[in-house]
């Protein structure tokens, strides 16, 4: 059967709950259904929702979408087809930036053959790269721990914060 080897809604969608569950800044997160395929438009009714009980053509199918916002108020969405042309852009994009390491995990896991990639799960700060590219087209954010500088957390409000004390308070 053709597109056995397609990387699947489930995969996808596993990716963005990643990236959510690592970015507690993003809000108003709202999960939906959307038809995928060609011609879609001809299917949103007057509410401007495509209905649950729509026919849809031999080259359409149901797949998920989520939109969320940032602190700004800035909305986006991710679906399937944005975070794939998201983790294409990673993985062929031969930038040598200082996220290249980040990238090589996850140009391995899109190597994998079909079963073996679909019995390995990518990190969180994966998940976050690869959507991270998917809206941005770049990384904007630390993807993983928080970063260190010369061994400490970079924090630059642990001083405001009450479960940790300044050096100088103790």
């Amino acid at each position: 059967m053709s597109g056995e080897h397609l990387i699947s809604d489930e995969e996808t969608r596993s990716i963005v709950e990643g990236f959510l569950s690592v970015s507690p800044w993003l809000g108003d997160v709202e999960w939906d259904r959307a038809v995928l395929g060609p011609h879609t438009e001809f299917l949103v009714g007057l509410d401007g929702k495509i209905p649950e009980n729509a026919t849809l053509s031999d080259d359409q199918r149901w797949s998920w979408t989520v939109s969320f916002s940032d602190p700004a108020g800035t909305q986006s969405t991710l679906n399937h087809e944005v975070v794939l042309e998201g983790l294409t852009r990673l993985v062929y994009d031969k930038d040598s930036g200082s996220d290249v390491y980040l990238r090589l995990p996850v140009s391995q896991w899109f190597t994998e053959p079909t079963e073996t990639r679909r019995s390995l799960r990518l990190s969180t700060s994966q998940q976050s790269l690869i959507c991270q590219h998917a809206l941005y087209g770049k990384t904007v954010f630390p993807t993983g721990e928080r970063e260190k500088l010369f061994g400490e957390e970079l924090d630059f409000f642990s001083d405001q914060r009450p479960d940790t004390a300044s050096p100088r308070e103790a």
